[in-house]
């Protein structure tokens, strides 16, 4: 079963943030590239995220903060 934590959307793009057998999948695409990649925490995810150098950088900060605003609720 497939938990959806966040899906961030906005003008350069969008981020998803899942949970899979209790690993983090973590789907973000642009224009003109997409990434797929599977992680052991949330924490890593997020920094993966980071690392990326398609994403714009408004994009990450939105992710981010639906990502954090979705864990605080619970």
């Amino acid at each position: 079963m497939t938990r959806h934590l966040s899906d961030t959307r906005n003008a350069e793009g969008r981020v998803r943030f899942l949970i899979e057998g209790g690993r983090v999948l973590l789907l973000a695409e642009g224009q003109g590239w997409s990434h797929q990649s599977t992680h052991v925490t949330l924490e890593r995810a997020g920094l993966y995220l980071a690392l990326l150098p398609q994403l714009a950088q408004s994009l990450y900060e939105s992710a981010m903060n639906e990502l954090e605003q979705t864990v605080m609720r619970g």
